[in-house]
């Protein structure tokens, strides 16, 4: 029986992985192994330069004290939020949508996509299929760019027939995605036809990812929503849906308006 002390000349609790000759006495570790029976010595002796138990100081008043991360819900101003009569149509028709899509799904009578995909891992290509080079020119006009800029091209609605043929893979990637734009340039109402369209066909439960990803995105379109000039922003109503199907279809409650 393995005794339960051990020193540096004791590894019968350690079954060997390799043979190897021992650690000579004039071991130098400074010298670069030359051989592999020399380079095995060097793990050896390394091995036994680490301590057989490690502690640490711990600063208990800190202990006493733990740090919370806490998320800033941002409120609605004053007649910007949906009443809860509206709030319910809106989950009504998205849930209605939700159905229709799980008996398509169901009777595998997908319409095939009228476009073909870019592989899921080219944003650049799927930020074209969705908005057209009109992502490219914001950016360019962002940057004050003098190169001659291409002209417009149209992008892609979210058609059933299109979002249907995308892989739950391919959605968290577009949400994460779509995030990312709409942080970098605003919100606009091909963005939110996305948006809905993802939403629509993401399936539950959701994955932690994707449950971090909607709340990310609800967040935004609450922070930009307190931004608008006032209640007539044709933006308004578009953020509004964002907002209620993230908080009240998919339980982020703590997001919900009053």
């Amino acid at each position: 029986m393995a005794s339960d002390s051990y020193s540096s000349d004791d590894e019968t609790l350690l079954s060997q992985a390799l043979p190897t000759t021992k650690v000579p006495n004039n071991f130098d570790p400074s010298v670069p192994p030359a051989s592999a029976e020399e380079y095995l010595q060097h793990v050896v002796w390394e091995a036994r330069q680490c301590q057989d138990v490690v502690t640490v100081d711990v600063d208990r008043q800190k202990l006493k004290k733990p740090g919370t991360l806490k998320e800033v819900k941002v409120t609605a101003p004053h007649g910007y939020a949906p009443s809860p009569e509206t709030q319910q149509e809106l989950l009504t028709s998205f849930s209605n949508l939700r159905t229709h899509i799980a008996n398509l799904r169901s009777s595998k009578q997908i319409p095939p996509s009228p476009v073909r995909f870019p592989s899921l891992k080219n944003r650049e290509e799927w930020c074209k299929l969705c908005f057209g080079n009109s992502f490219q020119l914001a950016l360019l006009k962002q940057a004050n760019s003098d190169a001659a800029q291409p002209p417009l091209v149209e992008g892609q609605q979210p058609l059933l027939s299109i979002v249907l043929n995308i892989k739950q893979r391919g959605l968290r990637n577009l949400l994460e995605w779509h995030a990312q734009w709409l942080e970098v340039l605003g919100f606009s109402e091909a963005q939110g036809c996305w948006f809905y369209a993802l939403l629509a066909c993401l399936e539950k439960p959701l994955t932690p990812e994707s449950c971090s990803q909607i709340r990310h995105i609800a967040r935004i379109c609450a922070k930009l929503r307190s931004s608008l000039e006032s209640s007539d922003h044709p933006h308004l109503p578009h953020l509004n849906v964002i907002i209620c199907i993230v908080a009240r279809y998919f339980n982020q409650e703590d997001l919900a308006d009053g």
